[in-house]
């Protein structure tokens, strides 16, 4: 497994076990297993983290609503 993989890894295995009610609805970037910037717009959130952690990999993704049913294919 590549170092981009293992750290992609991290932030996801991350984002399935935390609680992240507090961000229901938003858009959260993760870096190295941690929240680092939350808001209303994905572009926006994408914009502050490469600003705060130019060199770092992270994961971008809207936490649901609760009640709201994901599928996957």
């Amino acid at each position: 497994m590549s170092e981009v993989e293992e750290i992609m890894d991290k932030n996801y295995e991350f984002y399935i076990n935390a609680d992240l009610s507090e961000y229901a609805g938003k858009w959260i970037a993760i870096v190295d297993g941690k929240v680092v910037a939350s808001g209303d717009r994905a572009d926006e959130v994408i914009d502050k983290v490469r600003k705060e952690y130019p060199d770092k990999k992270f994961l971008i993704s809207k936490v649901p609503e609760p009640g709201m049913l994901i599928l996957g294919v």
